[in-house]
């Protein structure tokens, strides 16, 4: 007992170590915008490069960190905030996650100006480098600070941003973050109701996106929306920012790179494991029994009936969410072995994208450079108009949402649009639910090839993802086969499985109609024609009122036409002498009366 007792003890105190030597909290940095150098970063604490002042530093592999603090386009906007990803200097399978707040304020307003400043406005940034992904909970605390800084006036009084490196650290402890539910420090300020109610059904489009481990873009200005996204929609799968992000910026490219570390044999050597890449069978260690067994309990179970009615199904939901993620495989390995997520992507890191390294991504960018660059991304959404476009036919088959898919997607926005005293509608609520989604899928996943139920999750996406790598490791690993006693009374079907209704109809033609290439068109036109068909309207029916007024309106008799003709205005005598009299103005006044409506007529005609 002895023994053990001093190798637990010796473990503790190597913890303590790597603890000590890796902080929640890694650095505090200032990053300025030179008129002449560009970005550069003016203070860190403690120095990027050891032995340094920290000022005007910065490691060869972060040799762009000051482009990803400072996004593109930040000129336009007074503030945004950015969420990035960087590769460990050190260790070839770790990422560091970044913060930045960035501010642009008028330099009259500074109390002391050094000589670098010569234009009307001052553009910086203070940024928190993080060894774990609470993007949220730093950038609540950090946008205060970073006011706070803007506002003293004086960029060389940097006291405060040690403080508050010293005091986030105290806060944050790595059995906070670790520990039984650390949920808490991962999901604040990720807005998910307001995702939800902006994206509404293309939520869960992407969720099921990021499954297939493509090359997504996402791109918008400001920055802070489409970072937001990215975080939000990884949260939505369970475990993943607690787990699953330890990858996320990991790549050893096929040659050297500037953007790109460079690591030493040893650290190389580490990170050798064999791993399927997409396409590539994966030989499960189960019997032949077990297929057998599920193609048995295929056929026996009873289905999910056609008229099942709503508090079925939401049961149905919630009895799927009761399960512990972790015991049937989450997180899944969806962002590791070149599948990188990037919040924020510069320019300078483009040439990443192009590297046969990189298997697949999902990354916002603000430069239009990335937007126009159409074959680095299988897919391209517009954070602003919400507009998701893909490029090959067949992968929009597999990312078509099937009626039960869409049911789903309304349930939750529902929710969300009347949240209750139950928490339904809450975020927490929001992620149970996808949590309850993900396992449906997961079990609908492994029955035979040709079943009915694929059809509910769209056969077509899950043909495609039992081709990913994600899909085939957690497959060979076989989780759900220990909890199949407790798995069996709950139907192997789509949760919101059922017949279908007249919502079910305005559901999918509401979501064709935002979502498809012709569908935006059809829309477009509409919009187009109704405003020019009620323009036209508006005019014909003033032209009809002038024209019915001279119609129905009596000709002036002599007597009053004598009056108008002796009875003038000031105004009426200053006129020239030579001026046509008021009834050769009246016959005028007809003819270009009749003349306007004619016209009017004949462009209804021509509509």
């Amino acid at each position: 007992l002895l023994h053990f007792w001093g190798i637990y003890l010796e473990l503790v105190c190597v913890l303590c170590v790597i603890w000590e030597a890796m902080p929640p909290i890694l650095h505090i940095l200032v990053v300025g915008f030179h008129h002449k150098k560009g970005c550069q970063v003016e203070f860190s604490h403690p120095p990027l490069v050891a032995g340094t002042e920290g000022k005007n530093e910065c490691p060869s592999g972060w040799k762009y960190l000051p482009t990803l603090a400072v996004p593109d386009g930040s000129h336009n906007f007074a503030d945004d905030t950015v969420f990035f990803n960087l590769p460990s200097l050190t260790d070839p399978k770790e990422s560091i996650f970044g913060v930045s707040c960035y501010r642009q304020i008028p330099s009259e307003r500074l109390k002391i100006k050094t000589a670098d400043v010569t234009r009307s406005t001052v553009q910086k940034a203070v940024c928190a480098l993080m060894s774990y992904p609470i993007y949220g909970y730093v950038e609540v605390k950090l946008s205060l600070i970073a006011q706070c800084f803007f506002d003293q006036g004086d960029f060389s009084s940097v006291d405060i941003l040690v403080n508050v490196y010293e005091q986030l650290n105290a806060c944050l402890t790595h059995e906070n973050l670790t520990g039984i539910s650390p949920e808490r420090y991962y999901g604040i300020g990720l807005n998910l109701r307001e995702i939800v109610l902006k994206w509404r059904q293309k939520i869960l489009l992407i969720f099921k996106m990021m499954l297939l481990q493509r090359k997504v873009i996402i791109f918008g200005s400001p920055v802070r929306p489409i970072c937001n996204l990215i975080i939000a929609v990884a949260s939505l799968h369970p475990h993943q920012l607690t787990k699953g992000f330890r990858e996320v910026a990991c790549i050893k490219t096929s040659r050297p790179m500037s953007p790109c570390p460079e690591y030493t044999k040893s650290s190389e050597n580490d990170m050798v494991e064999e791993v399927p890449h997409e396409g590539d069978v994966v030989t499960s260690s189960v019997p032949d029994e077990k297929v057998e067994k599920e193609e048995t309990s295929h056929n026996t179970e009873a289905p999910l009936s056609r008229d099942a009615s709503a508090d079925a199904l939401v049961t149905t939901l919630t009895s799927l969410s009761s399960f512990d993620p972790v015991e049937w495989g989450a997180p899944l390995e969806l962002f590791s072995d070149g599948h990188l997520v990037l919040p924020y992507l510069s320019l300078p890191y483009m040439d990443l994208l192009s590297d046969p390294a990189v298997c697949g991504y999902t990354i916002g960018a603000s430069n239009i450079l990335f937007q126009q660059k159409r074959q680095l991304a299988d897919v391209l959404i517009d954070g602003e108009t919400t507009t998701i476009d893909v490029a090959s036919v067949e992968l929009r088959k597999q990312l078509q949402l099937t009626t039960e898919d869409l049911r789903f997607a309304d349930y939750i926005i529902r929710n969300v649009l009347s949240p209750k005293e139950t928490a339904e509608g809450s975020e927490q609520w929001i992620k149970n639910q996808f949590q309850g989604y993900m396992l449906a899928l997961l079990r609908a996943s492994q029955l035979p090839e040709g079943a009915k139920e694929l059809d509910h999750f769209n056969a077509a996406f899950v043909a495609a993802w039992q081709k990913t790598p994600n899909w085939q490791q957690w497959n060979a690993k076989d989780p759900l086969s220990a909890h199949e006693a407790s798995l069996c009374t709950i139907p192997n079907v789509h949760p919101f499985a059922g017949s279908l209704s007249v919502t079910d109809m305005k559901l999918k033609f509401a979501h064709t109609i935002q979502n498809t290439e012709s569908g935006r068109k059809l829309n477009q036109a509409v919009n187009t024609t109704s405003k020019a068909v009620g323009g036209a309207i508006m005019q014909a029916r003033g032209a009809f009122s002038n024209w019915w007024s001279t119609i129905t309106t009596p000709p002036p008799t002599k007597a009053q036409e004598h009056r108008h003709s002796t009875e003038k205005t000031p105004e009426e005598e200053s006129q020239c002498d030579d001026e046509e009299p008021p009834a050769t103005k009246v016959e005028v006044a007809k003819e270009a009366e009749l003349i306007d409506y004619t016209r009017d007529v004949g462009d209804i005609f021509t509509i």
